[in-house]
């Protein structure tokens, strides 16, 4: 039986699960010609636990020629254009922008 993305209960309960624990979230490959709304269903989940203005990113190309990164909302990454060449990130409630960058601190100071 081939899995239909988020439509398996199982990923869907992952998701909430890592929103509940305030954990960041890397989705990669999120988007494909079979899973086109994966991205908007997986913030459909998230937005049952996390505010609209969450902290996101999407970078496309990773380590590659052209590589592009974007820094939105969980309310604007739900409505934003991906394809299998992207990796979305969802932050924690401690993400931030520092320097056009989205970051985690993790304890370190000045940050």
């Amino acid at each position: 039986v081939q899995s239909r993305g988020l439509g398996d209960v199982y990923k869907r309960q992952r998701l909430d699960c890592a929103a509940a624990a305030d954990l960041t979230i890397a989705l990669y490959n999120p988007a494909s010609h079979g899973r086109p709304d994966y991205v908007k269903r997986a913030c459909d989940i998230l937005l049952r636990r996390l505010p609209e203005d969450r902290l996101c990113g999407i970078v496309r190309n990773i380590g590659r020629d052209g590589q592009s990164r974007r820094i939105l909302t969980l309310a604007e990454l739900r409505e934003a254009e991906v394809d299998m060449f992207c990796t979305v990130f969802i932050g924690n409630s401690a993400a931030k922008t520092v320097a056009g960058q989205l970051i985690t601190p993790r304890g370190y100071r000045n940050v």
